[in-house]
């Protein structure tokens, strides 16, 4: 367990957004990891855990992808299908803490960005064990958290000096967000138990434009191959 209730606090968490209008274009850095290894999307099973909105859904999609999605909120998952035109039986309500999609048949690749964070310390091991399980051989895994967070000390907009100019956050920025900072070596821990081998680790830096003090995201980004049949 990550902290007292923690389970509920996502849940409660993510059904007060649950009808958020909240629009996203195609995370870059995902369609750029994928391109430098030659991925080719044409016909390929794609499950997108943690769809959002469908941003990257769609943008799998239009490469010619067979597409699939789950998320916890049942309104967002209703609302994509529904709007887009998409099968019903390709999407999956479903709350990651507790239960895993009910999937039938194995994906070429599975995407995971801004959601492995939400789940249970412990669960996150039986959550990447499923998902490896699901994965075709040779298919890909690739899986995103904040690996940490950063406060500007003083007004710079030219400043880059992270190491000068900022301060880590020990806790997430946003407080009704339930979301834990992950250690290094528990981040090897899921990669090792998992079975499968890393490919490709980049990361990437974001800045929360909403908040009065400048945040910085490091993102990390690792993609996984599976290895086994």
């Amino acid at each position: 367990m990550i902290y007292k209730n923690f389970k509920n606090k996502v849940k409660n968490y993510w059904k007060k957004l649950d009808n958020e209008k909240n629009y996203t274009v195609p995370n870059e850095t995902i369609f750029r990891l994928l391109s430098h290894r030659k991925f080719n999307f044409k016909n390929k099973k794609i499950l997108d855990i943690g769809i959002g909105d469908g941003a990257n859904l769609l943008e799998f999609h239009r490469r010619g992808a067979k597409i699939y999605g789950t998320d916890i909120r049942e309104g967002m998952i209703k609302n994509f299908y529904k709007t887009y035109g998409f099968s019903s039986k390709n999407y999956f309500i479903a709350d990651l803490n507790y239960q895993f999609p009910d999937l039938r048949v194995k994906m070429d690749f599975i995407n995971c960005k801004d959601t492995i964070c939400y789940l249970d310390k412990n669960k996150q091991f039986d959550f990447i064990k499923n998902c490896q399980k699901h994965i075709k051989k040779d298919g890909f895994f690739l899986f995103q958290y904040i690996q940490k967070q950063l406060v500007k000390k003083q007004t710079d907009m030219f400043d880059y000096n992270f190491k000068k100019n900022h301060t880590q956050l020990k806790v997430y920025f946003n407080k009704s967000n339930p979301i834990p900072f992950l250690s290094n070596n528990h981040i090897k821990d899921l990669i090792k138990d998992s079975g499968m081998k890393i490919e490709k680790s980049i990361f990437d830096i974001t800045t929360h434009t909403k908040s009065k003090r400048q945040i910085i995201d490091i993102n990390r980004y690792f993609l996984l191959r599976n290895k086994k049949k």
